[in-house]
């Protein structure tokens, strides 16, 4: 069962390992970094080579979905536990301590009540994910985290304590996410976009490495607020029929 496809889906999961074993050094910044490089060498190649070599199957696809849970949902919740058990939040120790340890659970519990939901009740509609996907909300998680922004912007750390919440939440909505597999070609406008992010996230890396998670908050940020503007009127219709299909069944 094992092929060269999850060779790929397996660096995605040392990605997320790594990022754990580190947050338990108490190196938050170089945890998200594992998790992303993971992501980019490991999960967005699997797919691809399995579509190339005809090697698609049952196999690639569970451990491709365990592994993004693993490491896009588990490993995030890491990071953000280690920044914010000792955040400057003017509370308590303990206190600090507690809430960090929600803001890691409601992470880990939204990926995965999103997940069975959409296994037992799944969106019959191809190209657009049904609720903001857990890769998404485990990367905004991490940019809050190791922002180097964030301190500095009134709230501070306060405004992650209220953001990752409501990125928990649009998790479990049916907001359409569109994604690579769309029926048709992206809009113009959204692929020189995608490559913006890519030209920009790796420069900022190779140039002012403190501020890579600010520029990855800002282009997830920007997703998650208008990446439906993507798909057409017709598009979102159909999408809210084949929602109402889905709720309308028994689970």
């Amino acid at each position: 069962m094992f092929g060269l496809k999850d060779v790929f889906t397996t660096i995605n999961v040392i990605g997320g390992t790594v990022g754990i074993c580190l947050c338990v050094d108490g190196r938050p910044y170089e945890a998200g970094i594992a998790v992303l490089l993971g992501y980019l060498i490991g999960d967005t190649l699997d797919g691809w080579i399995a579509r190339k070599l005809g090697t698609s199957n049952e196999f690639g696809a569970q451990y491709d979905t365990i592994a993004d849970h693993g490491s896009h949902c588990i490993a995030p919740a890491a990071i953000v536990y280690t920044v914010y058990r000792h955040a400057d939040l003017g509370l308590p120790p303990r206190v600090t301590w507690i809430l960090a340890m929600l803001l890691a659970s409601a992470i880990v519990a939204a990926a995965t009540i999103r997940h069975a939901r959409n296994v037992v009740r799944p969106i019959q509609y191809n190209g657009v994910w049904a609720g903001l996907p857990r890769s998404v909300l485990g990367f905004l998680c991490i940019a809050i985290a190791n922002s180097r922004l964030l301190p500095f912007v009134p709230g501070g750390f306060w405004i992650g304590v209220g953001v990752i919440p409501i990125l928990c939440v649009a998790t479990l909505t049916y907001a359409p996410f569109p994604h690579h597999r769309l029926p048709r070609r992206h809009f113009w406008y959204v692929r020189a976009l995608i490559a913006l992010f890519f030209i920009t996230t790796f420069a900022v890396l190779a140039g002012w490495r403190e501020f890579f998670f600010d520029v990855v908050f800002f282009w997830m940020a920007g997703y998650s607020l208008t990446g439906w503007m993507s798909l057409t009127g017709e598009e979102r219709q159909k999408y809210r029929e084949a929602v109402d299909l889905a709720l309308s069944s028994k689970a």
